[in-house]
């Protein structure tokens, strides 16, 4: 999965941009411009990773 993908997903679990990066230690321009397909430093894209793995596990245990 890109990070393209995982900011996407995240999106559609309800968070802004400006709440991603807030939890990944960036700007929001940051998260905008990697939504777009900009390259992000390995170190960002790591954090947007963790951040997505541990909201898809929170979201995989809520009743449907």
């Amino acid at each position: 999965m890109t990070i393209q993908e995982m900011l996407q997903k995240l999106t559609d679990l309800g968070f802004s941009q400006r709440a991603i990066a807030d939890r990944v230690g960036v700007t929001q321009p940051t998260i905008y411009r990697a939504t777009k397909g900009a390259a992000v430093r390995y170190e960002i894209g790591k954090a947007i990773e963790q951040f997505y793995e541990e909201q898809k596990k929170v979201a995989e245990k809520q009743p449907k």
